[in-house]
């Protein structure tokens, strides 16, 4: 099992401990191409550095320079920087437009049911925190109540209402917890929406009024692309709703 696996596990473990929290931080930290130094990390996670060092062996490295040694290796291999600094900024917004002109029929969806629906009921990756704050800034320009999930999972999970439009979006791998609340609290009557990446799309075994891909042209799963790409997308399904209805 590679480490980001690893990682992935412990921070999705129901036990509240520093080395699940030690975790998410590496975790995000990797999804921005940030691999910190052990006295960095200790200061985001408010722990001693001794506790980082006990954390890297729990993983099965020998201490955190192995750790972050393997991460940066993990990142090379999959292609996390491929490319990142030989496409220009015109290049990947053109690619964003397409991606989002090629993906009309969703658009068309979700604009109908976002405008039909009053309440909406919001599940987003911690990757993309930033564009979610730009999202229910644009629902709150459609007058709708927007019910933004958390992250942390609860046995008391009660269903949402009917007649509500539910939009999922899932483009990193850690997300367990997130998926399981959704599965709780879907209804069955309800629209729903899913805009995820193919990595991500075989996690969820519910059935969908639509799906959309994040498979853009250049999309190397770094969140600050990400997150762009999702504001334009937003941006585009409302300025849809306020010319088409």
């Amino acid at each position: 099992m590679s480490v980001i696996n690893k990682l992935i596990k412990l921070s999705e473990s129901f036990d509240n401990t520093n080395f699940k929290s030690i975790a998410k931080k590496i975790i995000d930290n990797f999804a921005n191409g940030q691999f910190k130094n052990q006295e960095e990390l200790a200061k985001q996670c408010y722990v001693s550095l001794s506790t980082i060092t006990k954390f890297s062996q729990k993983i099965g490295c020998t201490g955190y320079r192995e750790l972050i040694f393997t991460l940066k290796n993990e990142y090379n291999h999959y292609g996390w920087s491929e490319n990142v600094n030989k496409v220009s900024s015109l290049e990947r917004f053109d690619s964003i437009q397409k991606w989002i002109i090629e993906n009309n029929s969703f658009i068309e969806n979700i604009s109908q049911a976002i405008k039909e629906a009053k309440i909406i009921n919001l599940y987003v990756s911690n990757q993309i925190k930033h564009a979610s704050s730009y999202i229910l800034d644009l629902f709150d320009n459609m007058n709708k109540i927007v019910r933004v999930s958390s992250l942390e999972y609860k046995n008391n999970l009660i269903k949402n209402g009917e007649n509500e439009v539910e939009i999922i979006i899932i483009c990193s791998s850690n997300n367990g917890s997130l998926i399981r609340k959704y599965e709780k609290e879907a209804n069955e009557k309800n629209n729903k929406f899913l805009i995820t990446t193919n990595s991500q799309e075989i996690k969820l075994d519910i059935i969908f009024t639509d799906k959309m891909l994040i498979d853009y042209q250049f999309d190397k799963s770094k969140s600050i692309y990400r997150n762009i790409a999702l504001e334009m997308l937003f941006l585009y399904i409302f300025e849809y709703i306020q010319n088409t209805f």
